[in-house]
């Protein structure tokens, strides 16, 4: 490829960048090749505008052309289910869905609450619930289609409910969802919201997110649960490999990460994390002995797999060997899978607490803070901005002061 058309190609994928976050984790990568991040704020410094949500919510932001979509649940049952759009330069409500659960049930703090992040592209935002209740709206609010996917006397509820987020490729929207029985994969047409194809996966808790990749020129969705991958082709549902589980303590959360050939499972137990090659999907490449990830999904950038634990201990590893190169404290845990660009790899701490890294030698540039209530449970990037989720407010952090 020459040099003109790959600076064409990097140029477009900017601009696009620019001023969207379809999913969780982005595009799945948590990449982005916007290089106008702020580094530091605080309080008093870098905060565009915060607004009050409607309810609670575990679940990220998605960006797409000028909004930003949010999910909640209202009542101590999650009765109401609620969907709203939001200016992107100023806050401003756009829309707001409300709409009744098809199968409420108790809000604690052990449950998911609005944990699925919806999908955003061109026709329309697609919400999922862990009522089981599956929702298109087009970009003004007006509903696409809705269904309930549980059959007849099933119950998703489980232990902790679901979290798994749908994810958006091409005319397909595919959707994990685990509860304490056997789980399912769909593959779900956008037009209509019919099944385009469904497989069953063994019985195996998880609210790890499916993620689709691109290999020998075969689009294929990879999902895991309990450290185990299942990969399918995502035309035909095709099983084209699958992993055993690795390790079981209760329920799998982190996604799988992807650069090249090289995926990268990350695991709450020790010995559990490790990676794999879609070449060669039998054979473990390395096996990482002491890092680990309770939430966030492994982090990779700039040759590097990045993982934080609940303490906040993150741990760098060489994406080729699993080698560790580095250990560091945090100013906390981390809920909220980290975001890199070229520049920068930023960590978002459970307590507001953030640190922003160099990609290219790993220091730290700066350590900020913010005055949160409860949890920051994800943010988004686009814009030249972050927008910070927690569960009852939605920040956009702009600016380098």
């Amino acid at each position: 490829m020459r040099i003109g058309t790959i600076l064409a190609v990097f140029v477009a994928a900017r601009l696009l960048a620019g001023d969207g976050w379809p999913g969780f984790r982005g595009d799945g990568t948590s990449f982005t090749t916007d290089l106008d991040l702020p580094v530091q704020w605080s309080e008093d410094s870098g905060v565009a505008w915060a607004v009050e949500l409607e309810g609670y919510g575990q679940s990220s932001p998605v960006i797409h052309d000028g909004k930003v979509y949010v999910t909640s649940t209202v009542g101590p049952r999650k009765e109401t289910l609620v969907i709203s759009a939001y200016g992107l330069s100023d806050g401003k409500l756009a829309w707001l869905d409300r709409r009744p659960s098809s199968a409420p049930a108790e809000a604690h703090g052990r449950m998911s609450n609005a944990a699925p992040t919806p999908a955003v592209g061109e026709n329309g935002v697609y919400a999922f619930f862990e009522s089981g209740d599956l929702f298109a709206l087009d970009h003004a609010g007006r509903q696409l289609w809705a269904r309930f996917l549980p059959g007849s006397g099933e119950n998703w509820v489980g232990n902790h409910g679901l979290g798994s987020s749908p994810v958006l490729s091409g005319d397909r929207l595919f959707l994990h969802v685990a509860p304490t029985g056997e789980g399912r994969l769909y593959a779900i047409a956008t037009e209509n919201g019919s099944d385009e194809w469904m497989r069953n996966l063994p019985p195996a808790p998880s609210f790890s997110t499916p993620v689709v990749v691109q290999h020998e020129g075969r689009s294929l969705i990879l999902t895991s649960a309990g450290g185990g991958v299942v990969a399918y082709d995502t035309a035909t549902g095709r099983e084209e490999f699958r992993r055993p589980a690795r390790g079981g303590r209760g329920y799998a959360v982190p996604s799988a990460s992807v650069a090249g050939d090289i995926v990268v499972i990350g695991s709450s137990e020790s010995n559990g994390t490790h990676a794999f090659r879609l070449s060669a999907p039998d054979a473990t490449v390395w096996t990482a002995e002491k890092a680990t990830t309770e939430f966030s999904s492994p982090l990779i950038a700039g040759g590097r797999a990045w993982l934080v634990n609940s303490v906040g201990v993150l741990f760098e590893l060489d994406l080729r060997t699993g080698q560790e190169a580095s250990t560091r404290r945090l100013p906390s845990g981390c809920w909220a899978t980290g975001i890199a660009n070229e520049e920068h790899l930023y960590f978002f701490g459970v307590d507001g607490g953030s640190a922003v890294l160099s990609q290219s030698g790993g220091e730290t540039i700066s350590e900020n803070r913010l005055e949160i209530e409860g949890r920051v449970y994800a943010v988004a990037a686009a814009d030249g901005s972050f927008f910070f989720r927690t569960g009852n407010r939605l920040l956009r952090i702009a600016g380098n002061p």
